[in-house]
C-alpha cells in the first residue's frame, strides 16, 4: 500500500471501530445502568490495551508523559460518561451526530490551550450546529425540550477535547497501544467514585450475573466492546503519527455518521419526525462545512493568485 493512503486508511477502521462500538453500547444499554457501562466502556479496552502492550513491548511512561495521559484521561472520562447518558436516550445516529460535533469545537479549544487563531468558519458553522439542535426539539405540539440533545452536545465538546490531547498524546515517543491504554486506565479511576456513588447494590449483583451470562453471549459482547474501544484508539493515534495536521485527516472523520446510519436502518426500526431528521442534517451539514469549506476557499484563492 502506498505511503499517502495509510493515514486514510488507517482513519476509515478507526471510524468504523467506532461506529462499531456505539451500536455494542446502544445494545448494552438496556441490560447495563450508565454508571456501570461507563465504568466498561473505559476498564476494558484499557486492559486490553495494557495487556498487548505487555506482550509487544512495554515501556513505562515518563512524568510528562503522565501529564498529557491524565489531561486526556479527564477528557475521556467525561466525554464517554455524556456520551452514555445520551445514547440511553436517544437514537443511535441522533447520539453519534452530537458526539461528532467535536472537530466544530476544535478550533476554539487550541485557541484557548494553544493560542492559535479561528478561521471566520467558525462562528456560522457553530450557529447552524445551534440551529439544528434547537429544531430537533420543535413538535407539532410545540416545542418540547429534551435535555439529553445538551447531554450529547457536550459529548461533543469533550470529544473534540479528547481529539486535541490525542493528537499532542501521539506524539509522544511511546507505543500507541501503552499511551491509549494508560488514558483509559485512568480515565476508569476517575469514573469509579461517580459510579459507587450513583450504583445500587442491587445493580451490582444483576451487572455480575449478566457479565458471568455466557448463555446469551454477554461476556463475549462486552469483549467486543474493549476490543472496538482498542482499535478505535490504536488506528487513529496510527494515522496521526502519519501526518503532520490534524485537518489533513479531517474530512474522513465523519464516515462514523455513515457506518452508524448504517448500523441504524439495519438493527433499529427508530422513527424520527421531520424536523428531527432536518435538524440532525443541519449538524451534519455544519461538521462538513467546517471540513471542507477552509479547504475550499484555500483551493479558489491560490487560482485566483495564478490567473
Amino acid at each position: 500500500m502506498a505511503t499517502m493512503f495509510r493515514p486514510s486508511m488507517f482513519m476509515l477502521l478507526s471510524t468504523f471501530t467506532l461506529a462499531l462500538n456505539g451500536l455494542l453500547s446502544k445494545f448494552l444499554t438496556v441490560h447495563f445502568s450508565d454508571a456501570i457501562l461507563v465504568m466498561l466502556r473505559l476498564l476494558i479496552p484499557a486492559l486490553v490495551m495494557l495487556l498487548l502492550a505487555v506482550c509487544s513491548h512495554w515501556v513505562m511512561p515518563n512524568q510528562a508523559a503522565w501529564r498529557a495521559f491524565t489531561l486526556r484521561a479527564i477528557f475521556i472520562a467525561s466525554c464517554q460518561s455524556c456520551f452514555m447518558l445520551a445514547l440511553s436516550h436517544l437514537s443511535l445516529i441522533e447520539a453519534v451526530v452530537l458526539f461528532s460535533t467535536g472537530p466544530l469545537f476544535i478550533p476554539l479549544l487550541e485557541l484557548f490551550f494553544y493560542k492559535t487563531k479561528i478561521s471566520w468558519l467558525v462562528i456560522p458553522t457553530l450557529m447552524l450546529m445551534i440551529i439544528g439542535v434547537a429544531m430537533q426539539n420543535l413538535t407539532a405540539q410545540g416545542t418540547i425540550w429534551r435535555w439529553e440533545l445538551l447531554i450529547g452536545l457536550a459529548a461533543g465538546v469533550f470529544n473534540g477535547c479528547s481529539q486535541v490531547a490525542l493528537f499532542q498524546a501521539s506524539k509522544i515517543n511511546l507505543p500507541v497501544l501503552v499511551i491509549n491504554g494508560w488514558c483509559f486506565a485512568i480515565a476508569s479511576l476517575l469514573v469509579l467514585p461517580v459510579m459507587l456513588m450513583f450504583t445500587s447494590q442491587h445493580e451490582y449483583q444483576h451487572s455480575m450475573q449478566l457479565m458471568l451470562n455466557i448463555e446469551h453471549g454477554m461476556p463475549l459482547l462486552l469483549v467486543f466492546l474493549g476490543l472496538s474501544t482498542a482499535s478505535t484508539q490504536f488506528f487513529r493515534s496510527k494515522a496521526y503519527r502519519l501526518v503532520d495536521s490534524n485537518s489533513e485527516l479531517a474530512p474522513l472523520i465523519y464516515t462514523n455518521l455513515i457506518f452508524a446510519m448504517l448500523f441504524q436502518l439495519i438493527f433499529f426500526d427508530t422513527s424520527m419526525s421531520l424536523m428531527q431528521i432536518f435538524g440532525t442534517g443541519l449538524i451534519v451539514l455544519a461538521t462538513l462545512f467546517n471540513t471542507f469549506a477552509p479547504h475550499y476557499f484555500k483551493r479558489v484563492t491560490v487560482q485566483k493568485g495564478i490567473i
